[in-house]
């Protein structure tokens, strides 16, 4: 996998993540925006590493 489309499929899913968690939890606060921040980066890490893995596993077809 290119490293370039990894990168923009880590990035968006890290902005849907802070945007979704902001939305449901209702709170806009500079404090909340930064705690979601440091979750998706997180979260954006292990999805990497998932995307990764599924990639070099599947197999080629």
């Amino acid at each position: 996998m290119d490293i370039k489309k990894l990168a923009i499929q880590v990035l968006v899913a890290m902005v849907l993540f802070v945007v979704i968690s902001l939305v449901i939890e209702g709170d806009y606060t500079q404090e909340m925006i930064l705690s979601k921040g440091k979750s998706a980066l997180i979260f954006g890490a292990l999805y990497g590493v998932y995307v990764v893995l599924r990639d070099r596993f599947r197999g080629k077809k």
